[in-house]
Order: C-alpha cells, then sequence, then structure tokens
C-alpha cells in the first residue's frame, strides 16, 4: 500500500511540473499581447508609421498579400527590443522576410525611441516603402 501512495504521488507531482513546463509563460507583467497587423503588398504596405508604448507587449504580425515576397527591416528597433526567444528566428540581421502569401509572427517587448524602418528588396524604399516605429 505505501509503495502504491508513493509511486501515485510521484506521478502527480510529475505530471503537475510537466503542465506547469508546458504552460505558456504570461508576457510583460500578465498582461496579453497586443496584435500589430502591419500588411505587405506591391510597393505599399499598411501602417507605415505606428506607435507603440515601452513596457507593453506587442505581437507583431506581417502578412504579405504581395506578389513576391517582401521584408520589414529596422535594425535599432529589433536590436533594442525583448524578442520572445521562440520568435527571435524570425528576426535576421535586423529585418524579418515574409514569402509570397505568407505571415509571420514576433512577441516583443520594445524599447522608446523612435526608429525608422524600410524594406530592402530592389526599388521598394523608392516606391515608398518606409516608415517609423516610435515607441514612448
Amino acid at each position: 500500500m505505501r509503495k502504491s501512495l508513493i509511486i501515485i504521488t510521484l506521478a502527480v507531482c510529475l505530471g503537475g511540473n510537466v503542465l506547469a513546463a508546458t504552460r505558456p509563460v504570461a508576457p510583460a507583467a500578465g498582461r496579453r499581447a497586443q496584435p500589430i497587423d502591419i500588411i505587405l503588398s506591391d510597393f505599399a504596405f499598411t501602417p507605415q508609421n505606428f506607435h507603440l508604448h515601452q513596457g507593453q507587449t506587442y505581437q507583431l504580425r506581417l502578412v504579405n498579400r504581395g506578389s513576391a515576397s517582401h521584408n520589414l527591416s529596422a535594425p535599432e528597433f529589433f536590436a533594442a527590443a525583448q524578442i520572445t526567444p521562440s520568435d527571435a528566428a524570425a528576426v535576421s540581421g535586423g529585418k524579418i522576410e515574409v514569402g509570397k502569401g505568407e505571415a509571420r509572427t514576433v512577441r516583443l517587448i520594445p524599447a522608446a525611441g523612435r526608429y525608422g524602418m524600410t524594406w530592402t528588396h530592389f526599388l521598394h524604399a523608392s516606391f515608398g516603402m518606409t516608415g517609423s516605429i516610435t515607441v514612448d
């Protein structure tokens, strides 16, 4: 009987730890991530400029509705932000690449400042694919 009780106790303890390990970590002191959609199309994106708050967790979702791949380049912004480790691989060299018909999501907490953003594919910036991110 005692051996069964020990096995049951271990199973409950280990099971509880497994559940705790797979539970998502609450962002920014328990606050939900605020979604920000950035729609990419051929030589345009919306919004071009947006305003964020320091310390707030955001979920940036880039949706490519264009006929080719696009990217968002904001090296200073991404370098200063706290990016969720599971999303960090999506940001390479300060930019996020999004293939045709794809979407990418990055959760982060931005640092205060004013940051430029641009699209680095050939001629995209010259056609107006530039903007800014303001964080206060």
